[in-house]
């Protein structure tokens, strides 16, 4: 054990003498990547996003269509101005409006409509912007629903004609298994951007040892070929565990980043850690020059970090990503983290994350070790 531990040594002190690549990937590329992220989805979990502002053409000018118009007025999601066709149509083309609504001639706005009358209006919306027209619809159809209920529920006394009897609510506290904010789900990302580099980092390390002949004369000394490929091992262990457990706790004192479940933070940092390990055996036998291996590296972790919710978080990709996704370990990385940070999981529920890191790592391991074995004297 001694002379594995040495030669981890030696590895960590090889990849810090690189200060400024070694703590780029350590520290500089993953932070960025977490509070980056986190901050560009910061108003999807923590509150309504901006208004969109839109226009409205009013080609009635009746009472009903002022009526309704006070009715988009108040949507808290619309920020509604008044223009002529022609300069809306102009606002929107240039992107300074997300789209428009005209009230056609004789508005109207009745119960007939929940029959299948067409709506007396129309939405202008940019052709590339399928998101934003989406939700448009949807602002609007919610504002014509409130505009019929105060218009023909309530009557002009304003009296509610229509009053449905109390619905009991059923209060459920999910505080514990959702995340608080963005950066509870970003630092998990920033984590696994700071592995991927330090896996592609030590695997080009290896193939430099053999370039530069370090390999041959480790041979050539009493050392078995087990103690070199452990020294390797337990250098990206050790480094990777210092990722993981520096970034926990810069979130933790600055981005308020929970530890929900410490018991399975326990078991889900060595997990990601071993994994990271097979897979840097197994990247480092991907090519004979340090570049060859340094390209094909990335390529196959930037293909794992896609499918598996390291570009973008989970929740928001489509179901056929996640279902691929359970190909790729980062995927299963991310959610062990995620169960120990704010899903709450308990040790049982940590069971299936870290068995399937950890059988993915060895078969990465094995594979590498025997790749390596064959080519390597």
């Amino acid at each position: 054990m001694r002379t594995i531990f040495i030669i981890a040594g030696k590895d960590l002190l090889l990849r810090r003498r690189d200060r400024l690549g070694f703590f780029w990937w350590m520290v500089g590329f993953p932070l960025i990547i977490a509070v980056l992220i986190g901050t560009i989805f910061a108003g999807v979990l923590e509150g309504p996003a901006d208004p969109m502002a839109v226009a409205v053409v009013d080609e009635d000018s009746s009472a009903s269509s002022k009526a309704f118009l006070q009715t988009l007025r108040e949507s808290e999601g619309l920020l509604i101005r008044e223009l002529s066709l022609a300069d809306a149509r102009q606002a929107v083309r240039q992107g300074r409006l997300g789209g428009f609504i005209v009230l056609r001639k004789n508005f109207v706005c009745s119960p007939a409509i929940l029959w299948g009358e067409p709506l007396p209006l129309a939405i202008g919306m940019d052709p590339s912007r399928a998101a934003e027209s989406a939700y448009l619809r949807a602002m609007v159809q919610q504002a014509v629903i409130r505009h019929l209920r105060d218009q023909w529920v309530v009557d002009s006394a304003g009296r509610e004609g229509v009053r449905l009897g109390d619905i009991e609510t059923i209060a459920l506290d999910t505080s514990s298994a959702r995340p608080r904010s963005s950066f509870e789900i970003c630092f998990p990302l920033g984590i696994l951007w700071g592995l991927m580099g330090l896996a592609a980092e030590f695997a080009m390390g290896i193939v430099h040892e053999r370039e530069a002949g370090t390999w041959l004369r480790l041979r050539a000394a009493p050392i078995r070929r087990a103690h070199v490929l452990g020294g390797n091992g337990v250098a990206c262990l050790v480094a990777c565990l210092g990722v993981m457990v520096f970034l926990l706790v810069v979130g933790r004192l600055f981005f308020g980043v929970r530890w929900q479940s410490p018991a399975a933070l326990v078991m889900a940092l060595p997990c990601i850690g071993l994994f990271f390990v097979g897979l840097t055996m197994l990247l480092s036998v991907l090519g004979r020059t340090e570049s060859s291996v340094g390209g094909a590296a990335w390529a196959c972790l930037l293909v794992m970090a896609v499918l598996g919710g390291g570009m973008v978080p989970q929740m928001f990709m489509p179901e056929w990503i996640n279902v691929a996704g359970n190909l790729s370990p980062i995927k299963w990385a991310i959610l062990a983290l995620e169960g120990a940070i704010w899903r709450g999981f308990s040790v049982a529920e940590m069971v299936r994350p870290c068995g399937v890191l950890l059988a993915q790592g060895l078969i990465c391991g094995a594979a590498g070790v025997a790749v390596s074995s064959r080519s390597s004297p």
